[in-house]
């Protein structure tokens, strides 16, 4: 456990203003919808990648093309995090992947939770994931999800299995602070342990964020619930947490992997003193480590 870890997870306990933001509906509804309007899509440019759009696709889907390309038959789909449109704040996080993993990175700009049903927003992803197997058939595919798109990344597996499409699956999954609803006590309750550990979110936050995206539509169950998604087929999947009450969502994704008979394809690791998405920003000693070990997974797949 490094000092600086130490430091970071001290600072973020006394100062962090996001726990418990989520504490009003009607306000939280508004702040997002003000966060959506002021981060809607606009061309970026990059000196250290090529930079263009899938074309005909019903949201931009950004595609980053490394000018130290390594490998041409390996594709990485990377899925940022928030309730909101946060593609453009982890954008670099994006670009710098690509580029440490010298692979053609593609980065969809997906309709967020509290504009569209989660629902919908999967069904976006999974859409491109499919494109991408046509257009990469003899390839590679890992999915690479922070916060919200580890969710997601998860979800392409489950609707696969959900809805019987005739796709293959992804080869590598990665998800840094995967989130995901509880729909039991038992499962609330392993949040809790991790709870007050947590410098940035409470129970009363994921309490909101569920309120916030079914936007009136019927939200299967399975969809939400990590313990009752259906994995058949999955590759080898990681999954990152630091201290963090989403960390107890691991115990909902073991089972699910063990009733669909691939356990031994998830693999979980939990650093003490570390904060939400720590793995995706190689700062401290933890986060370089889990890091490039993901990149080191999605190069030698």
């Amino acid at each position: 456990m490094s000092i600086s870890g130490n430091i970071a997870m001290s600072v973020l306990r006394a100062v962090h203003p996001g726990k418990g933001s989520f504490s009003n509906y009607e306000k939280s509804l508004k702040k997002a919808k003000r966060e959506n309007e002021r981060f809607s899509f606009h061309m970026p440019k990059s000196r250290r990648a090529e930079l263009r759009l899938v074309e005909n696709t019903l949201k931009p889907c950004l595609v980053i093309r490394p000018h130290n390309l390594k490998y041409e038959n390996k594709v990485l789909l990377y899925l940022y995090g928030g309730v909101t449109n946060q593609w453009n704040t982890q954008r670099r996080m994006a670009i710098q992947f690509a580029l440490d993993a010298g692979v053609e990175t593609w980065y969809p700009v997906y309709p967020a939770i509290t504009e569209v049903s989660v629902a919908e927003s999967v069904a976006y992803i999974t859409d491109i994931y499919r494109r991408m197997r046509e257009r990469f058939s003899n390839g590679k595919i890992a999915v690479n999800g922070v916060s919200m798109g580890g969710y997601f990344a998860l979800q392409i597996v489950n609707t696969i299995n959900r809805e019987g499409m005739d796709i293959p699956m992804p080869d590598l999954l990665l998800a840094h602070s995967a989130g995901g609803i509880p729909q039991s006590d038992e499962d609330w309750n392993e949040l809790r342990r991790f709870e007050a550990r947590d410098p940035m979110f409470s129970e009363s936050d994921l309490r909101m964020v569920e309120r916030l995206i079914p936007h009136d539509t019927p939200i299967s169950k399975e969809l939400l619930a990590p313990a009752l998604g259906r994995f058949t087929g999955a590759p080898d999947t990681y999954l990152y947490y630091g201290e963090e009450m989403l960390a107890g969502n691991a115990a909902g994704y073991r089972r699910a992997f063990a009733a669909s008979g691939v356990s031994s394809r998830l693999h979980v690791t939990i650093v003490p003193n570390m904060m939400h998405g720590y793995s995706c920003l190689p700062i401290f000693p933890e986060s370089k480590q889990s890091y490039y070990e993901a990149i080191d997974r999605i190069q030698k797949m």
